[in-house]
């Protein structure tokens, strides 16, 4: 069991989005305008989910709360994704920002750096969350759900959406994310407040983004 990195793997979901925070940019070659009587909010969710999830290369700074069982977590989280296989995230100590420990993940396969130095290898990132620190996340579901989209391929149990083709609310893979706030009135606007939950395992998991870039 990794020292501390319970309360940042945890997460790693990790995971994911704002409470008033800055503003962040967004590429103008997404951008979508506002719901309009010709596109059904249907039909503007189905551009932003072709359009954002072809956007591999974009990067979060946020605070996350993390409740698993009867325990409870806050820290940082920057996570910086290239390819869809290929991610970094780093946890950090949320008063002084010192590194808790690194996620990393490439054609190589998985790798967590813990805070005591030693470094763990898998192949896959939720097995080796689950392994080391007793903890089940999704992870692979965690880098479409933090920007409000849904994972491709997977069944949607349920959608929730608003005026913009926005999600509410999303259901998948057993999980429901549910979003409060987005940074702006855009379809193709990020959340800034994401929050990830699953009752059979009380797992409950919000991200509050400072910065996003992409």
């Amino acid at each position: 069991m990794i020292s501390r990195i319970s309360s940042v793997i945890i997460f790693i979901v990790g995971l994911f989005i704002l409470n008033g925070c800055s503003q962040i940019p967004i590429k103008p070659s997404v951008v979508v305008n506002p719901a309009t009587p010709a596109m059904s909010k249907e039909n503007l969710w189905k551009q932003r989910q072709r359009l954002l999830v072809n956007d591999v290369n974009w990067s979060l700074n946020s605070k996350v709360a993390l409740r698993f069982r009867q325990d409870n977590w806050s820290f940082g989280l920057n996570w910086v994704q290239r390819a869809p296989q290929d991610y970094v995230m780093q946890i950090t100590n949320p008063l002084t920002g010192s590194l808790v420990a690194k996620l990393s993940r490439n054609k190589s396969g998985v790798s967590l750096l813990s805070d005591d130095g030693e470094t763990y290898r898998d192949s896959n990132e939720e097995r080796l969350l689950q392994r080391q620190a007793g903890i089940v996340l999704p992870l692979k579901g965690m880098q479409y759900w933090i920007r409000g989209l849904a994972l491709p391929k997977d069944k949607i149990e349920k959608l929730v959406l608003d005026n913009y083709g926005r999600p509410l609310s999303i259901q998948q893979a057993g999980w429901k994310i549910d979003y409060s706030r987005y940074l702006s009135n855009k379809s193709n606007a990020l959340p800034r407040k994401t929050v990830i939950t699953r009752a059979r395992d009380n797992v409950y998991l919000k991200v509050i983004a400072k910065k996003w870039q992409g």
